[in-house]
C-alpha cells in the first residue's frame, strides 16, 4: 500500500498537504503563505509538490499514530541550506517555540571541520531561523493570528479565513493507520535464516529514508523507523504490529522520523516500546521528545548497545561501533550475525581511507566488516569531498567481504556504479 501524498484545496485560502495519516495546512493571506505546523518528511513533500511558505505558525505539540506535528523542521533547514532558500520565520507561543528551537539546537548546527576530522558547532541557527514569540496574538498589517489553547485562528482584513480546530479532518489518524494495516497480514513465523527487508534506501532529501527490518527467530527488528510507519511497512509487506524492537542509530531527524508514531501506538495499546540504542543517543532522544512525552521512560524498555556492549537476542547477535559522523552524541554502525551469517550496516559515516589513516581508528576501516556475507553501506555518488562516503571509497570495502555490497542513504541514480539496496526487496542469507 502506497503512502498517500497529495494536495487538497479546502477553500480559496487553505490547501492541505496530506501524507498517510497526517496532514499540514497552508493558509494564503495578504501577508503571504503561512504553514501550520509540521510533520515527518515535510520538506521532501513540499519539494515534491512545489510548495513554499513565508512563515510557520507553531501549534501546540501533538502526536498521533502517523507521527507528530513538530518533527520535520531539521530538514526544512537543510533543504534551505543545500538547495537555497530564505531564512525561516517561526511564530508561536514562547514555550512552544522554545521546544522547537531546543531540538534544532541539539542536532542541526553540528558539522565537520574543513579537514573532516573533528565535529564543530556552526552558527547556522542564527542564520536560518528567526523565532517570533507571541503570547496570544500575532499582528502583521491587516493580519491577525490568534494562538488559543489547542487552536490557531487567522483573521485577514477583518474576516476569519482559518480556524485550525474547525478545519480538522473528520477522519481520525488511527482509522487511517488501521486501514493501512488491514492491507497486510500478520506474520509470526520464526525465521531460521537471517532476513533483511529494505523499507527505504533514501535520505532526508530523496526517497523513503534509510530503514531496514531484520528478522531472525522470533525477533523483528526495525532499524531507524521512517515516517508513516503503518503505511511504509505495509508497502513492503510488513505489519507494523509484528515489529518486536526498534533500533536507533543516531539522533538526526531522518533516522527518527517514525519514533513518535511508534511510541504513540504503543501507548494507545497500553504496551511498551522496546528501543535498542546507546545510552547517550537515548538521552538525547528523550530530550528531543520530553515535552511531547514527558513520561517517555515509563513507556520504553531501553536495551543498551555500544561498542563495549554487544547484544544476543536469542541467537540474533548485534555488535556496534562508533562512526565518524558529525554529531557529538555518537552514530552507530552495526554488524548483525545469525544462523551462521553476518550482515553489516555502515550507518551514517564518512568512510575515507585518507581520513582513517589520520584518525587511526581500526573500527572505521574496512576490516570491521571483514567476512560479512552482506553489507549495506551509505554512499554518495556525486561529491567526493562531501560529508558522506564517496562511492569510489566504498568500493574498496568489497575486497574484505564474503558476499555482496549495496549502497543506501542516497539519491536515486540511473545505472549507479555501485548497486543500491532496492526498496521493498528482502535479502536472505541462507545457511551453508
Amino acid at each position: 500500500m502506497q503512502s498517500c501524498v497529495g494536495i487538497r484545496e479546502l477553500d480559496r485560502h487553505v490547501f492541505r498537504l496530506v501524507n498517510g495519516a497526517m496532514y499540514v495546512d497552508f493558509v494564503k493571506t495578504s501577508q503571504g503563505v503561512f504553514r501550520i505546523g509540521s510533520m515527518p518528511d515535510i520538506s521532501k513533500m513540499m519539494a515534491q509538490c512545489g510548495l513554499t511558505e513565508d512563515a510557520v505558525l507553531i501549534p501546540e505539540w501533538e502526536a498521533c499514530q502517523g507521527g507528530d506535528n513538530h518533527t520535520g523542521e531539521e530538514f526544512v533547514l537543510w533543504h534551505s541550506q543545500v538547495f537555497g532558500g530564505p531564512l525561516k520565520t517561526y511564530i508561536g507561543r514562547p514555550e512552544t517555540l522554545k521546544s522547537v528551537y531546543k531540538n534544532l539546537a541539539a542536532i542541526f548546527p553540528y558539522y565537520f571541520d574543513q579537514k573532516m576530522l573533528s565535529v564543530i558547532r556552526k552558527r547556522w541557527l542564527k542564520k536560518w531561523v528567526m523565532p517570533v514569540p507571541v503570547e496570544s496574538l500575532y499582528v502583521q498589517g491587516p493580519l491577525r493570528v490568534h494562538f488559543r489553547k489547542g487552536n490557531i485562528v487567522i483573521l485577514d482584513e477583518g474576516r476569519e479565513i482559518y480556524d485550525r480546530e474547525a478545519a480538522k479532518s473528520p477522519t481520525e489518524p488511527a482509522l487511517l493507520v488501521e486501514e493501512a494495516l488491514s492491507s497486510v497480514g500478520r506474520d509470526s513465523t520464526p525465521r531460521e535464516e537471517l532476513e533483511i527487508t529494505v523499507v527505504g534506501s533514501g535520505n532526508g532529501f530523496f526517497g523513503t529514508t534509510a530503514s531496514f527490518v531484520i528478522r531472525f527467530g522470533r525477533h523483528v527488528l526495525w532499524v531507524d523507523p521512517c515516517a508513516q510507519p503503518a503505511h511504509n511497512l505495509a508497502r513492503v509487506g510488513i505489519h507494523w504490529d509484528d515489529i518486536t524492537e526498534i533500533l536507533i542509530t543516531h539522533n538526526h531527524e531522518d533516522h527518527i522520523l517514525g519514533f513518535a508514531a511508534c511510541l504513540k501506538r504503543k501507548i494507545d495499546r497500553r504496551e511498551r516500546l522496546k528501543v535498542i540504542t546507546s545510552s547517550e543517543i537515548f538521552r538525547v532522544l528523550r530530550s528531543q521528545y520530553d515535552l511531547l512525552f514527558p513520561d517517555l521512560a515509563e513507556h520504553v524498555d531501553l536495551v543498551n548497545i555500544s561498542p563495549e556492549r554487544s547484544l544476543n537476542l536469542e541467537g540474533l547477535k548485534l555488535s556496534a561501533r562508533w562512526n565518524h559522523h558529525f554529531l557529538p552524541y555518537g552514530t552507530l554502525g552495526l554488524r548483525i550475525t545469525a544462523g551462521g551469517k553476518s550482515c553489516g550496516f555502515s550507518g551514517d559515516v564518512k568512510f575515507d581511507t585518507r581520513i582513517n589513516q589520520i584518525l587511526k581508528r581500526e573500527e572505521l576501516t574496512e576490516a570491521w566488516f571483514r567476512g560479512c556475507d552482506l553489507l549495506f553501506h551509505e554512499v554518495d555518488f556525486r561529491n567526493p569531498t562531501g560529508v558522506h562516503s564517496y562511492w569510489r571509497e566504498v568500493l574498496k570495502i568489497q575486497s574484505v567481504l564474503s558476499g555482496d555490497l549495496y549502497g543506501y542513504h542516497t539519491a536515486p541514480q540511473e545505472d549507479p556504479p555501485l548497486p543500491v539496496a532496492e526498496d521493498g526487496k528482502t535479502y536472505l542469507l541462507h545457511r551453508n
